[in-house]
């Protein structure tokens, strides 16, 4: 089992955002980036991967796989998400139906097809989720999936050399049921007070009355987060969202708002790399372009501080409060 939490290496990095299954834009964006084949760059940079590698996408497995190699060639590190964590714990869910678990799921296939994973791939893709750390750091980075919180990497600090995510997450679900006898009642308790939930999935709120969720993801990088390293993370989905009464409950949903919201690089030191690759499925059904996709798989490059997505365009997060593609 690996420590939790783990040292990013030193040097020029690469950080991949969310990818959710989406082989194509994932191999496209490492040929922008200028990636060999085995994952070796010419100018010696790593690849980092910010988690939630699979679910939704059309060959969720093809990733897994894919980023498992390029951790064994030494050239790429990668670390927990949410959906990973969901996998490890055995929840079935429509979105993760590459699993194998088809039967009795309700919704048809083949609205969003996904490639099954084999007998001998699934056993490979489980082993290298529990490899997995949740948090990586160096002296002027840190990397998380969801939230920096520094009250639970702390926590994942003590867990010692050989912890395993699951079973410290479970154990910490145990002390909360006990404790605080809140966890039928309060919805956002999990997460909240979950340090491994906390750091994989963010603070939540209630919900107001009418959304589509119980909870509301909150926007932690707007406060003080008790460091001053860059922190860079994913899972909060930045899309366009259009106009109209249902773009409006999006907005109030989800912390970003729309692709052009302000960035957070320039004031806070924070970056979220994760521009709504989950929803590409959706475009997909829909009969869109590929060249009008409105979400994208994007990589943070650092020292460069600079951002590129799958389709080659350059973004530069702290050349304005907003986001503009150049």
């Amino acid at each position: 089992m690996p420590e939790l939490v783990q040292q990013l290496p030193d040097g020029p990095i690469d950080f991949i955002g969310d990818v959710h299954g989406e082989l194509e834009a994932l191999q496209r964006l490492l040929s922008h980036l200028g990636y060999r084949p085995d994952g070796s760059h010419p100018d010696g940079r790593h690849l980092v991967f910010l988690g939630d590698l699979v679910d939704r996408g059309p060959d969720s497995p093809a990733v897994a796989l894919l980023v498992r190699q390029l951790v064994i060639n030494g050239y790429a590190s990668c670390i927990l998400g949410n959906h990973e964590m969901n996998v490890l714990l055995e929840k079935k869910r429509t979105y993760n139906r590459w699993l194998g678990h088809c039967e009795g799921m309700p919704g048809p296939l083949e609205q969003a097809p996904q490639q099954i994973a084999t007998d001998g791939d699934r056993i490979k893709i489980l082993d290298f989720f529990r490899t997995l750390p949740v948090v990586l750091e160096h002296d002027a980075l840190r990397v998380v999936h969801a939230c920096w919180d520094t009250r639970a990497v702390e926590v994942l600090r003590r867990s010692g050399p050989d912890a395993d995510v699951v079973s410290c997450l479970r154990v910490a679900d145990d002390a909360l049921r006990r404790a605080t006898m809140v966890g039928a009642s309060d919805p956002c308790a999990k997460a909240n007070l979950n340090p491994i939930r906390r750091l994989l999935c963010g603070p939540e709120i209630p919900a107001f009355e009418g959304a589509s969720r119980q909870t509301i993801r909150t926007p932690w990088w707007e406060t003080d987060h008790g460091d001053d390293r860059a922190c860079v993370f994913g899972h909060y989905c930045r899309v366009f969202l259009g106009e109209g009464p249902a773009a409006e409950i999006e907005r109030r949903e989800h912390p970003f708002g729309g692709m052009k919201q302000r960035w957070t690089w320039a004031s806070k030191r924070t970056i979220c790399v994760d521009f709504g690759i989950s929803r590409r499925w959706s475009e997909r059904l829909a009969g869109r372009d590929p060249n009008l996709f409105q979400t994208r798989l994007a990589a943070f490059r650092w020292p460069d501080e600079v951002l590129v997505d799958d389709l080659g365009h350059i973004i530069q997060p702290g050349a304005a409060d907003e986001g503009v593609f150049l």
